[in-house]
């Protein structure tokens, strides 16, 4: 903690795009505040002014010879504690580290001893990681001008497979989503040239819906253009092995669920 609070006014400093200018300049070398102005067009009282707020900082030092203008100079052990602090922000959480949903299973742990805690955590954890997805989901639909749900929609047509044609009841399982729901999608999908509806040959009442070419490069710009969430990156930091026994989990967790979900159903009938 003494280390992210001493960095604190180092960060801060560098709030002013004129300051970066300077310490840009004071790279190449100790300077006098008219020669930093001249080359930054600036008043010497406005360099000076920021001079003295990074050497407040820490990020420069003044020595006066007594024979003219003080001379300003970079620290280099400033810097070295910055670029460390850089590198410690994007260094990744140590996963045997204790977290804060650690600390709070272990109080509901502490009020319900015969409970397993590992049930409660699981349940939690993916509560968390289904806010990042969400975001992620939506994130990356909004950079191609459509909705969550309608890229969903487009993701279930592409899977289908050529001709990438579905009918809206066949989409209802992968999409998790109403008939109403769907119509309203395909609806805006149609009006965006993504998607056309055509009539079911095998129900002269039913229609199908078809992902058009267009749709197809919207899909393809989402990963060209790295518009990925904070879920997709977390798992591409994971060993591919651990990636595999996660997706191997997590499938046997929603199988559970969705049995337990099935049998709920049926007792209430």
């Amino acid at each position: 903690m003494v280390a992210h609070k001493s960095a604190d006014p180092l960060f801060a400093a560098l709030a002013h795009a004129s300051r970066r200018q300077l310490l840009t300049l004071l790279s190449a070398g100790t300077q006098s505040a008219p020669a930093l102005a001249r080359k930054l067009n600036m008043s010497r009282a406005s360099v000076l002014g920021h001079l003295d707020a990074l050497g407040e900082a820490g990020w420069v030092d003044v020595t006066d010879e007594g024979s003219g203008d003080a001379l300003y100079s970079k620290r280099p052990q400033a810097e070295q504690q910055f670029l460390a602090e850089c590198a410690a922000l994007q260094a990744p959480a140590d996963p045997g580290a204790s977290d804060v949903l650690d600390v709070q299973a272990a109080a509901w742990a502490r009020e319900w001893p015969a409970e397993d805690v590992n049930v409660y955590l699981i349940g939690q954890r993916l509560l968390r990681l289904s806010a990042h997805i969400d975001r992620a989901l939506k994130g990356a639909a909004a950079s191609q001008g459509i909705l969550a749900a309608e890229l969903l929609l487009l993701d279930a047509l592409l899977i289908s497979g050529p001709p990438y044609t579905q009918s809206p009841t066949q989409l209802q399982k992968p999409l998790a989503m109403t008939l109403g729901g769907i119509t309203k999608c395909v609806s805006r999908l149609e009006q965006m040239g993504l998607v056309e509806r055509r009539p079911d040959p095998a129900d002269g009442r039913g229609i199908l819906v078809r992902m058009k070419p267009k749709a197809r490069k919207i899909l393809e710009n989402i990963l060209r253009e790295g518009t990925y969430g904070t879920d997709w990156v977390a798992s591409s930091h994971m060993a591919p092995e651990r990636r595999a026994t996660l997706s191997s989990l997590l499938r046997e967790l929603q199988l559970y669920a969705d049995a337990e979900a099935v049998r709920r159903s049926q007792e209430r009938t």
